[in-house]
């Protein structure tokens, strides 16, 4: 930020310092405020004061601009400082992509030759109460939200990192965009209960319209353990739900179709959610196996047999990969316990790829393939592991 017209008017008085005022500008909006310190041989025994605001440019950066109207008091000591009041967001912009959280050691790892740092403890005990209210332009535009929030909660601390924190934000209006789909933002409210404020209780419904059906997910728990579910009205089974987020009408027969819904499942819902319903999607279509591999091999989601083999059924060899770095739709089915055939299909490049492979006596399996530039036949002896 850049401050101008700073200006300040003080006088001395024998054990007194007296701030009559002081003031600076910033963006559209200034602080203004007095304090009165009182000294003992030149050594601060207590100082008292006011801050007041309006739109301030406080922050300013370009994932995080921040305007504040404060109107706070405060007064302490060398040792103990209190601060009561009131600090409104007039506006408030949150703008960036969602971002990979680093995996911090454990607390109870220690890396030879390297000194363990003393806690910091700081000499200064505060006392602080303040109330926090949101202004009509705050907005919040990461990880696929697109939202206006509206609220107040009120702060209570005595360590920086201690804040507890009690009242509820609100989404006015937003959206929540991922894979395709854009969910409109029904219903969403972070409370706060007095706990600290990164651990607010989550409550969100958002959903897409097609014609009389509503279809989208309920969002519950905390920030840091969120739980997603599927909400339909009215009431259908969960790959239906997902089918009209993202197709916008009931999963059909279509393989490439049942693909979007198994990826979207991976994106919207918890590991184990998505397992269940891709299990689900699994069988309605009357496959055996049902995977998506991308990026050089990498397995995007993945359903059905899984054979304790290098080579898993339907998946390309990494041999036959050389550094593909498409996403390639596969569908398989056992015709016999010993005959499975499958068929893969590049999703952007229009390839394609067609298994058999036949169980010949116990660990041993033929396998012929044929597609877009490549046949073959290869033979393999299986090992399991018990």
């Amino acid at each position: 930020i850049h401050l101008k017209d700073l200006q300040l008017s003080a006088r001395l008085e024998k054990n007194l310092i007296l701030i009559d005022s002081f003031k600076a500008l910033s963006g559209p909006g200034q602080i203004e405020g007095t304090a009165l310190i009182t000294l003992s041989g030149w050594r601060v025994t207590g100082y008292q004061g006011s801050i007041h605001g309006d739109n301030f440019q406080t922050v300013y950066f370009p994932e995080l601009q921040l305007f504040s109207s404060p109107n706070l008091s405060f007064d302490g000591t060398s040792q103990k400082l209190t601060i009561r009041g009131e600090l409104r967001l007039p506006e408030l912009r949150i703008v960036g992509t969602q971002s990979h959280t680093v995996v911090a050691p454990s607390s109870d790892v220690i890396r030879e030759g390297r000194a363990v740092p003393l806690a910091k403890s700081s000499p200064l005990v505060l006392d602080a109460q303040v109330r926090v209210l949101l202004g009509d332009k705050v907005f919040v535009k990461v990880a696929g939200i697109d939202a206006k929030l509206e609220g107040a909660i009120d702060l209570s601390f005595n360590r920086f990192d201690r804040i507890s924190s009690r009242g509820e934000i609100k989404v006015v209006k937003g959206h929540y965009r991922t894979y395709g789909v854009d969910l409109e933002i029904v219903r969403g409210r972070l409370f706060f209960a007095g706990g600290a404020i990164d651990r607010p209780t989550l409550d969100f419904l958002a959903l897409r319209s097609i014609g009389d059906v509503r279809a989208g997910v309920t969002v519950a728990g905390t920030l840091q353990r969120p739980v997603t579910k599927l909400y339909s009205e009215p009431a259908m089974p969960d790959v239906d739900i997902l089918a009209y987020i993202v197709l916008g009408h009931p999963l059909g027969s279509s393989g490439q179709q049942a693909s979007l819904v198994a990826q979207a499942a991976g994106v919207l819902l918890t590991s184990g959610q998505s397992v269940a319903l891709q299990e689900q999607i699994k069988n309605r279509l009357g496959l055996s196996t049902l995977e998506i591999q991308g990026g050089a091999g990498g397995t995007v989601s993945a359903m059905g047999y899984k054979p304790l083999q290098v080579t898993p059924p339907g998946a390309i060899p990494a041999a036959q990969q050389p550094g593909i770095t498409e996403t390639v739709l596969t569908v398989g089915k056992y015709l016999t316990p010993q005959l499975y055939i499958s068929y893969g299909r590049s999703l952007f490049t229009g390839s394609n790829l067609f298994r058999l492979r036949y169980d010949i006596y116990k660990q041993w399996q033929i396998e012929t393939q044929t597609g877009s530039g490549e046949s073959g036949v290869d033979l393999y002896y299986k090992l399991e592991f018990k």
